[in-house]
């Protein structure tokens, strides 16, 4: 086993964190010249003289994008509710007006994260047409601004949401449900914030970067009728345990104030892509050849699992001169890994490739259908499930050693306290000497568990909160023996 790898691998998923550190993104895209009280977005000039400025935010990564806009507007924020994770505040306001609540432990919706929610209601409701509005939004946005439409509970919000997920809903899917049910996703919050002026600066973590889906879209259009959540509801077979105030909501509802498109701007502000190319760069400059395969992976975990390491093998074959560079590209076609750019193949060579080591990079959130009641996430599932496909083909590449990163962005996989896990070729094999039975640990969705016994849990990826969030990052090192 070649720590040198293990290490590397960290490395170059923390770089491509770094890359998307909130206060940096947020200094790339905000200027405010206070002689003139002129505040640019990108390039775009907004006015702010006599007028009063308010900042909300929601999301793992919006503490540092607010502290950040409080450094550069200071006392022109008149008010300001920031809603983090819990367990993530690290910050003394430096102004009076600027408050920091912590809520959704684990990720999920709860009393604090809803009691925050209705606190932005509140103030977004008194604004007026003087006022600027800035929205900071990014991933987990979704469970840090739960307020259920009425007569429902946050419990009943919660169940829905958690059974939809069980059952292998995707994140599109789960976030049109949320839309329909929710008091402020949706385009509400923009709607409610009126006759106010609203900007909104979003950092991604939904593939494709749908503005409408990002933290359930709370400023831009909803587009989705209430059928569509009932198809979804139908699709996963839970509308006869549906509770009738969902049902009441859904039947009813509609928006009656249009969406207020000339008064909402918003902004992207970063995304996977950045992280990918970071961690490109970063692999570079520790001598791997990097090739960028996809920034859009998503499907179910023991799929995905089971194409990179056909990935793999397919790569090995060539790297063997088993297959030429025209194989390479029909064969990396077949493949069903969502986003995959097979002209990679164009721009490497066998030649170029002689006595390097490969270092793949992708991106993306996959989903887990949840069968047993251990404990994991989907990043650690992904990598005890890639090790155990490709300790069944192992003949295959006798040539390489084989590793695997799988860790999500925020820091944060599933209810656990691991970024993601490390996997590699011999890593079934080294657990059978441990007497260690992988197969029971996947079944159970109980990864952690295997990770935390496999090595002393030296192969969990954990960074703790980061303050970031866009999706997964995946990293598949072959390194020639």
């Amino acid at each position: 086993m070649a720590k040198s790898v293990i290490c590397d691998l960290v490395q170059i998923f923390k770089s491509s964190v770094s890359a998307v550190l909130p206060e940096n993104l947020i200094k790339n895209s905000i200027k405010f010249n206070a002689s003139n009280q002129q505040l640019t977005v990108f390039r775009e000039n907004y006015n702010l003289k006599n007028r009063n400025v308010y900042v909300i935010g929601f999301g793992k990564a919006v503490q540092n994008m607010a502290i950040e806009m409080e450094t550069i507007l200071g006392s022109k924020i008149k008010h300001g509710i920031i809603s983090i994770p819990v367990g993530s505040c690290t910050h003394n306001s430096m102004n009076n007006n600027m408050f920091y609540y912590e809520g959704a432990k684990n990720n999920l919706p709860d009393s604090n994260a809803e009691k925050t929610a209705k606190k932005v209601k509140d103030i977004i409701s008194k604004l007026n047409e003087n006022d600027l509005l800035i929205v900071l939004v990014s991933g987990g946005g979704s469970a840090l601004l739960p307020l259920p439409k009425g007569p429902i509970t946050l419990v009943e919000k919660t169940r829905l949401i958690k059974d939809l997920g069980n059952s292998g809903a995707d994140i599109s899917e789960l976030n049109t449900v949320r839309k329909s049910i929710s008091d402020l996703k949706g385009g509400q919050l923009a709607i409610k914030a009126q006759p106010a002026e609203v900007i909104s600066l979003i950092l991604s973590d939904i593939v494709g970067d749908p503005l409408d889906f990002i933290a359930s879209g709370p400023t831009t259009e909803n587009l989705d009728s209430p059928l569509k959540t009932f198809d979804i509801i139908n699709k996963y077979k839970l509308q006869n345990n549906l509770p009738e105030s969902i049902k009441k909501v859904l039947k009813y509802s509609y928006n009656s104030h249009p969406f207020p498109s000339t008064k909402v701007k918003n902004y992207l502000i970063g995304s996977n892509r950045l992280s990918i190319e970071a961690a490109l760069n970063e692999a570079r400059n520790l001598n791997y050849v990097p090739v960028e395969l996809s920034n859009a992976v998503t499907g179910k975990v023991s799929e995905v699992a089971n194409q990179y390491v056909q990935l793999t093998k397919v790569f090995c074959e060539y790297l063997n001169g088993k297959l030429s560079s025209r194989d390479l590209r029909e064969q990396t076609e077949n493949l069903k890994i969502p986003g995959i750019k097979p002209d990679f193949v164009d721009n490497i060579s066998s030649m170029y490739l002689k006595g390097k080591d490969i270092c793949f990079v992708l991106g993306g959130e996959i989903t887990v259908d949840v069968k047993g009641t251990g404990k994991g996430g989907r990043n650690q599932q992904l990598a005890l499930e890639f090790s155990n496909y490709i300790h069944n083909i192992k003949e295959y590449f006798k040539d390489f050693e084989i590793y695997i990163l799988c860790a999500g962005t925020d820091g944060i996989d599933g209810p656990t306290d691991a970024a993601g896990a490390i996997g590699h070729l011999d890593l079934v094999t080294n657990s059978h000497y441990l007497d260690i039975d992988v197969n029971k640990y996947l079944n159970d969705n109980d990864s952690y568990n295997f990770y935390d016994k496999y090595s002393n849990g030296d192969f969990h990826v954990v960074t703790g909160h980061t303050n970031t969030n866009v999706m997964d990052i995946h990293l598949i090192i072959v390194k020639r023996k």
